[in-house]
């Protein structure tokens, strides 16, 4: 997309609740990925979130069913996307998406939905609901009722989840101004409960009020905090100073609505709640009680999670709540007080919320939805690029970010389409026109234009990982050359192909490209062994040597975000999950790290070149550690990832652009041989200094990293590097050439 994308949210208002948070929080991350975006809602305690954010906010009385009100509201939506110039208009409630509805007819922009929960069905009610062009559901009971009582397409339905920032709900943030405000002292056994106060909202609050004094005999300084305000909150509020004054003491807390709900989640022991709420507590790595007015569910753990996300944590159609239930399960955590339980309970929910709740993964279901609808018609193109993109991988990506960069160097204005998995995010990401990677009636059709399709980067050509990959990428090619474009490989790894159909196959689609470079010797020889000797045939680079590291601060904030902080030496690490990985793997990585930080006081980072992927073996190692290690655990750039590998001491990789990004950086490094392409790297580049996966030991790894530490001869690194990166320019610069070159 060429220009800033105008995205209007409409939403009954802007008070505490998880629809409002949930509209927050995804209006604050496409903010941070450059959409423009305007809410308008009666308004609400989070405007100041919105203002905060850069967000503009229009008040319009969209909470109401109220003729008049609704006549307002349908004039002041129609100037807002007039004036603002709004390109999409997404709707979050049932009022402000019927007026959208109405005047999308009218106005013809796309409009997407959101369905945040359940709505009564009947003649009047379903009249004045639309669900727009594409409807976004938060869970896939939601996604079945709209089928079942609006006839809604299932094809037009995708299903999204309450995206939770994990900065902002975290064990880490200071909770000091709440705990002296609220008197919150920290020799309590303190149970905080979260919602909106309103009487289908708070059964599970009147729950734990009327347990309190039996939980107050069993457990040791208790103290329980009920965040939220709403129409229930006096009688919640009475019912409460009723049981202080039968124990004698303020055992219960209520604070009213508040905006900093973090800071109090921060502060308990245990959760109790629902929905957002409690996905925001597993964040802050709190064990959860879940339970709600539509059912319970009761303490989260492995044995709850299918159950959990299959109602998107609402509780619906589980087991009927009660105080009984709640008592139980609450006694079950806190008697006695397990620390050391309660943590681990705490982690494993934080970790769930980081492989299934980000942020980023709202904020992308979304983007997708507005891509369906933009329907843009995108010109012909010169190149496309097929490859292992839109799997949030940090190599591969990086292969995309220096192909496009390397192109645009010989071509500013050149026109470039990239099959993707993810086609709005690469797009977002890389300013070029996508297409999705199975659909391959539109990639043909854009093949009959182009000029040249690019396979590029990475290990394509080889079944090691399966034969479906090697069969997608040679029918990718076959397709381009059935259509007359002209088909080529950019600095592709080859090999191994060890099935001999394979081999024929590739053999016989490799035969027919335009030209072929390659980014290592041994891959020219695999090349030579699969009987392609008559397509001319270069040897290069990889195209990751030309990426351009992030500024210093901005890794530094990254660093700071993850907690490393007044670090001296840091010995970077990155691994991954491999099916031969030996018995003795995890246990040795941990063992070397310990070593190299006790010897020689190096701090271990774990770096996850694919997020979340990477993270459970890094997870796993850590755990078999005694030294304290950090893991750079999220998505970050090709740019910010070279810079924070820039700023290690020594790096321990498995990953292959692990090792490129460090010898880009003139960073010593050891690789670990899990596939052949990183010892053919290696050698390559003039770098010995490798071990075998199926061979990595404590000892072996000691040797080669105190060789890499005393031994390594940078200077050799800092030439091969500048000569690698030549190389890689040269890729493109014979890319440039077939395109200009006429057909004969």
């Amino acid at each position: 997309m060429d220009k800033q994308i105008n995205i209007l949210m409409a939403t009954m208002g802007m008070e505490i609740g998880g629809a409002e948070t949930h509209v927050l929080e995804l209006s604050r991350e496409l903010k941070r990925r450059d959409f423009n975006i305007i809410v308008a809602s009666n308004g609400g305690v989070y405007e100041k979130e919105l203002e905060n954010a850069g967000i503009k906010h229009y008040s319009l009385p969209l909470h109401t069913k109220n003729p008049l009100s609704m006549i307002k509201s349908y004039k002041g939506l129609r100037r807002i996307i007039k004036e603002e110039n709004i390109d999409i208009v997404h709707g979050h409630a049932r009022i402000p998406s019927f007026l959208c509805g109405l005047l999308h007819k009218k106005m013809g922009f796309p409009f997407v939905t959101t369905a945040h929960w359940v709505f009564k069905t009947d003649f009047v009610l379903r009249n004045i609901t639309n669900w727009g062009q594409k409807t976004i559901a938060v869970s896939n009971d939601i996604k079945k009722y709209l089928i079942d009582n609006y006839g809604t397409n299932k094809d037009d339905i995708s299903v999204t989840i309450n995206g939770i920032d994990t900065e902002k709900f975290s064990a880490n943030i200071d909770a000091s101004d709440v705990e002296a405000e609220f008197e919150l002292s920290n020799d309590k056994t303190r149970i905080v409960y979260v919602s909106r106060m309103d009487t289908d909202r708070s059964l599970a609050a009147h729950h734990l009020v009327e347990i309190t004094q039996k939980l107050y005999k069993e457990i040791e300084n208790l103290e329980i905090v009920i965040v939220g305000g709403g129409n229930d909150f006096d009688a919640l509020k009475a019912k409460a100073d009723k049981v202080n004054d039968a124990i004698g003491q303020n055992v219960i807390k209520l604070t009213n609505g508040r905006t900093d709900i973090n800071k109090f989640i921060k502060t308990g022991d245990i959760f109790v709640g629902v929905s957002r709420a409690a996905l925001e507590a597993m964040a802050a790595a709190k064990p959860v009680i879940v339970a709600g007015n539509e059912g319970y569910i009761g303490i989260f753990d492995e044995s709850k999670l299918d159950e959990s996300i299959k109602t998107n944590f609402t509780c619906r159609d589980c087991r009927k709540p009660s105080s009984e239930l709640l008592y139980n399960d609450i006694i079950t955590l806190l008697k006695p007080k397990d620390k050391e339980k309660l943590e681990k309970l705490g982690q494993y929910c934080r970790q769930i919320i980081l492989d299934h709740y980000s942020v980023n993964r709202m904020a992308q279901d979304a983007i997708d939805a507005y891509a369906s609808v933009l329907n843009e018609k995108s010109d012909d193109c010169d190149v496309i690029i097929s490859g292992y993109y839109g799997f949030k991988n940090n190599g591969d990506d990086a292969l995309l970010s220096a192909i496009i960069g390397d192109l645009r160097e010989q071509n500013p204005d050149i026109k470039i389409c990239v099959l993707s998995y993810s086609p709005s995010d690469t797009a977002q990401a890389h300013n070029v026109d996508t297409i999705n990677r199975f659909n391959f009636i539109k990639i043909a059709q854009k093949a009959k234009k182009a000029k040249l399709l690019i396979s590029g980067g990475g290990s394509l050509i080889q079944d090691g990982t399966s034969t479906q990959s090697l069969l997608y990428y040679l029918a990718i090619m076959k397709i381009a050359k059935r259509c007359g474009c002209k088909c080529m490989l950019y600095a592709n790894g080859i090999g191994p192909i060890v099935h001999k159909k394979n081999v024929v196959r590739a053999r016989k689609v490799l035969s027919t490209l335009d030209l072929i470079t390659l980014r290592d010797p041994d891959s020219l020889k695999e090349l030579e062994n699969l009987g392609v000797t008559d397509v001319k045939t270069v040897l290069t680079a990889d195209p990751a040597f030309n990426i351009t590291p992030a500024p210093s601060d901005e890794v530094d904030k990254i660093f700071k975000g993850f907690g490393i902080e007044n670090t001296d030496k840091l010995l970077g690490i990155s691994v991954r999950q491999w099916k031969h990985h030996g018995d003795e793997f995890e246990q040795s990585i941990a063992k070397i790290a310990d070593y190299m930080h006790d010897e020689y006081g190096y701090t271990p980072v774990f770096i996850n070149m694919q997020y979340p992927v990477d993270v459970k073996v890094s997870l796993a190692i850590i755990e078999k550690m005694k030294t304290k290690a950090y893991v750079i655990g999220d998505n970050v750039t090709d740019t910010q990832m070279l810079g924070i590998i820039s700023k290690m001491d020594m790096v321990l990789g498995e990953r292959l652009h692990t090792l490129i990004y460090a010898a880009v950086a003139n960073v010593a490094f050891v690789g670990i041989v899990y596939d052949p392409k990183i010892k053919s790297f290696m050698e390559y580049i003039g770098q010995t200094n490798y071990i075998d996966t199926k061979n990595v030991s404590f000892e072996l790894l000691k040797e080669k990293l105190t060789l890499c530490k005393t031994e390594q001869d940078k200077d050799t690194l800092i030439q091969k590097n500048a000569s690698m990166k030549e190389l890689a320019k040269k890729n493109a610069l014979l890319a440039s050439e077939l395109i200009d070159k006429k057909q004969i």
